[in-house]
């Protein structure tokens, strides 16, 4: 995206510049990974074309499998990545130790999980994890990170070309329920860290408005289209998140329902109010 490299920068102009949640640009300026912005009072800072120029080049090192430890070292002057290459820093290593971390932080929770649970599950050394993330939250956010835009660019692959917005609506919840349960065992994780870690709740509160923005735009276009009344879209946003957060708890119970099932009656929802709205 095109800015004025002159203009000074708000958080909210990074964000949308790069593409990077608020919670985790505050996480890099916490760990010395992104320099700090220009303070003109106690809660005004600005920011600049080199700030979106770092960000961006943390973010394609991450890609590389360079973990967040190792990109700081880097940026500090002390390790260069021919270096880092030799340090045995693999985008498959980190992506193994990311994947058994989802499954043990869904088992045990953020707060049980140990580093000791995850570096055994992949064979690790315990000292070896820190060359690949400083500290089980810095791992934990980058496994929040990671799974949602692995869920998102599923749900988009499936639904970009459907121009009906309840089929698309349908397809989300198809997708995330049938393809994604790792996306909902996260968010699951996410809600039992909401009284000890005001950054996880903040990280949370974050991928809740992204998914649900989307939801909303849908429900919108269905309300433009006349395939269902005027209602407050961003209510009904928020409250199709949760039903899918909830859905999960239903198929377990043994009562004999699947996916299609849920997804059928969110159908069956539509479709009645779309008759009340006729009579």
């Amino acid at each position: 995206m095109n800015h004025d490299e002159g203009r000074p920068l708000k958080i909210s102009d990074l964000e949308r510049i790069t593409g990077i949640g608020r919670s985790t640009i505050h996480y890099y300026l916490r760990e010395g990974l992104l320099s700090p912005p220009i303070r003109t009072g106690q809660t005004m800072a600005y920011y600049n074309a080199s700030h979106v120029e770092e960000l961006r080049r943390i973010r394609e090192m991450q890609e590389e499998g360079y973990p967040l430890a190792l990109i700081r070292e880097m940026k500090q002057g002390t390790l260069d990545k021919a270096q880092a290459g030799e340090a045995g820093v693999a985008t498959d290593r980190k992506k193994e130790i990311m994947a058994k971390a989802v499954e043990v932080f869904a088992r045990k929770g953020y707060h049980q999980a140990r580093i000791s649970d995850i570096t055994r599950e992949v064979g690790l050394g315990h000292s070896t994890f820190y060359l690949y993330f400083p500290s089980k939250e810095a791992l934990f956010i980058e496994c929040v990170d990671q799974v949602f835009e692995t869920m998102f660019s599923g749900v988009w692959d499936e639904i970009k070309h459907e121009e009906n917005p309840l089929k698309r609506l349908r397809m989300r919840g198809e997708v995330v329920l049938k393809y994604h349960p790792e996306f909902l065992d996260i968010l699951h994780v996410l809600q039992g860290t909401l009284e000890d870690d005001p950054r996880l709740e903040t990280k949370r509160r974050e991928i809740y408005a992204s998914i649900a923005k989307t939801v909303e735009r849908d429900i919108e276009k269905a309300i433009r289209n006349g395939l269902i009344p005027k209602i407050n879209a961003e209510i009904a946003s928020y409250m199709l998140v949760g039903w899918m957060e909830t859905a999960p708890l239903l198929l377990s119970e043994g009562k004999g329902y699947n996916v299609d099932d849920l997804l059928n009656t969110l159908d069956d929802i539509f479709s009645a109010t779309r008759a009340s709205r006729k009579r």
